[in-house]
C-alpha cells in the first residue's frame, strides 16, 4: 500500500483524535434518470440504487453507508443545486453527472465546496483539484489500440478522421500514444463531417500500406469510411471508436478469437478498445478484471449480463466502480480515527483516493494522482474484435 501523504498528514497532525464511534457516511450520486438524457441516466441511477443497497449493508467497518441518489432531469443548473444540497447535508463525496455540461459545472461547484467529485461523463476537468474522471479520454483509448496493434504484429498505423477540431485532437492523441512506443503515424487522411463518399481518402490510406488503420469518427461517418477502405482493397485490421459502433457491432464484440472475414459484413473484424464490463460473460476467468466484472454483474444485474446492453453495462459499471473505489477510501479514512467534521472527512477521502494503489474494477483500471484529474488508464481497457 502506498504511504498516505499530503493533506492527510496535515489532518493527522491537526486532529490526532480517534473517536469511539463514527457517524454514518453519505455519498451522493446525481444522474439524469428523467429528461432528455434518461437513456443513459436511468441505468446510472439504477446501478447506484442496487450497488448502494449492497454496499450500504456492508458499510464502512460496520458503520452505515448511505448512497443518496438524486435526479437532475438533464438540467446542469439542477445538478449544481443538488450537488450543493448534498455538500450541505454532509456528503463526503459526489458521483456525477450524466452529461459533460453538468459534469463541468458540478466540478466547479464542488471544487468551491472542497468536496471530492467522481465524474461520470467525459469533460474538461483540467485544474479541478477535487475532481476525478471515471471516463477514459481518447489518449487512453488510442494508447490501448497502439499497444494492441504492436502485439498482433502491426507496427505501422494510419489514421482516418474528421477534418474538424475533433479530428485534430484525435491525431494529436494518437501521435502521443505512438510516440510512447517509439513509433509515428504512417499517414493521415481527413474528411468532411458529412461526407457520403470517402473513396479518394481511403485510396490514399491504402496505398501507404499501413499495418492497421484507425478510423476515429462518429456513428454517421464510420460506416462510410469502413466501406471505402474495403472497396479500395484494404484488408488489414481496422480500429474504431467504441462510441461510434452501432449496437449490433457492440453486441458481437468478443475478447478473443479471430473472426472470419465476410465481404457482406461491414463490421466483421473491426477492433475497438472497450471497458471490461462491455464484455461481461465473455472474459476468461483468469483475466485481471474478470472477478470485478462478475461481482458487478451479480450486485447490479442479478447475475445476468444480458439483462443490460453493452452500453448500459458500461454506464452501470462506472457508477458501481465509483462507489467501490470510494468505499475503499472511506475505510482507509475510518481506520485513521480522524475527527468527524465534514471538511476533515472530505480532505482525508481525497487524499485516500490519491494514495491508494491502482484499482482494477469492472469499467477499467483507476489510479489517481495529484495534479491530474485523469484516473482511467489505458491498460484497464480491452481491445476486442467484432465476431
Amino acid at each position: 500500500m502506498r504511504v498516505v501523504t499530503g493533506l492527510l498528514h496535515v489532518l493527522l497532525l491537526v486532529t490526532g483524535v480517534a473517536l469511539a464511534q463514527t457517524p454514518s457516511w453519505t455519498v451522493g450520486v446525481i444522474a439524469s434518470s428523467s429528461g432528455t438524457y434518461a437513456d443513459v441516466g436511468r441505468p446510472q441511477a439504477f446501478a447506484a440504487e442496487r450497488s448502494g443497497a449492497a454496499l450500504g449493508v456492508r458499510g464502512v467497518f460496520g458503520t452505515p453507508l448511505l448512497v443518496d441518489v438524486r435526479d437532475d432531469g438533464g438540467d446542469p443548473r439542477r445538478a449544481v443545486a443538488l450537488a450543493n444540497e448534498l455538500a450541505d447535508a454532509g456528503a463526503v463525496a459526489v458521483v456525477c453527472c450524466t452529461t459533460p455540461a453538468a459534469t463541468a459545472q458540478v466540478a466547479a461547484a464542488l471544487d468551491a465546496r472542497m468536496t471530492p467529485h467522481l465524474a461520470l461523463a467525459e469533460s474538461d476537468l483540467a485544474g479541478r483539484f477535487w475532481s476525478f474522471a471515471l471516463v477514459p479520454d481518447d489518449r487512453a483509448r488510442l494508447t490501448a489500440i497502439a499497444v494492441d496493434a504492436a502485439a498482433i504484429g502491426k507496427a505501422s498505423l494510419a489514421l482516418m478522421t474528421l477534418d474538424t477540431p475533433f479530428g485534430a485532437a484525435s491525431e494529436a492523441a494518437l501521435e502521443r500514444a505512438l510516440a510512447d512506443t517509439g513509433r509515428r503515424l504512417a499517414g493521415e487522411a481527413r474528411y468532411p463531417a458529412h461526407a457520403t463518399v470517402l473513396t479518394p481518402e481511403a485510396l490514399w490510406v491504402a496505398t501507404r500500406e499501413p499495418g492497421a488503420v484507425v478510423v476515429w469518427g462518429l456513428p454517421n461517418d464510420l460506416p462510410v469510411a469502413l466501406d471505402a477502405l474495403r472497396r479500395r482493397g484494404y484488408e488489414g485490421p481496422v480500429y474504431a471508436r467504441a462510441a461510434a459502433l452501432p449496437p449490433i457491432a457492440l453486441r458481437r464484440l468478443g475478447a478473443a478469437g479471430a473472426p472470419m472475414r465476410d465481404a457482406n459484413d461491414l463490421w466483421a473484424g473491426v477492433r475497438s478498445a472497450v471497458a471490461p464490463a462491455v464484455l461481461a460473460g465473455r472474459l476468461p476467468p483468469e483475466h485481471p478484471h474478470a472477478a470485478a466484472v462478475d461481482a458487478f454483474v451479480g450486485r447490479v444485474l442479478g447475475g445476468d449480463p444480458t439483462a443490460a446492453s453493452p452500453v448500459e453495462r458500461e454506464a452501470m459499471a462506472r457508477v458501481d466502480d465509483a462507489l467501490l473505489w470510494l468505499l475503499a477510501a472511506l475505510e482507509q479514512v475510518a481506520a485513521l480515527g480522524l475527527d468527524d467534521g465534514p471538511v476533515t472527512r472530505r480532505l482525508a477521502t481525497r487524499d485516500a483516493l490519491v494514495s491508494a494503489p491502482p484499482a482494477l474494477l469492472a469499467a477499467g483500471a483507476y489510479d489517481a494522482a495529484d495534479g491530474d484529474p485523469r484516473t482511467v488508464h489505458w491498460n484497464g481497457l480491452i481491445v476486442a474484435s467484432v465476431q
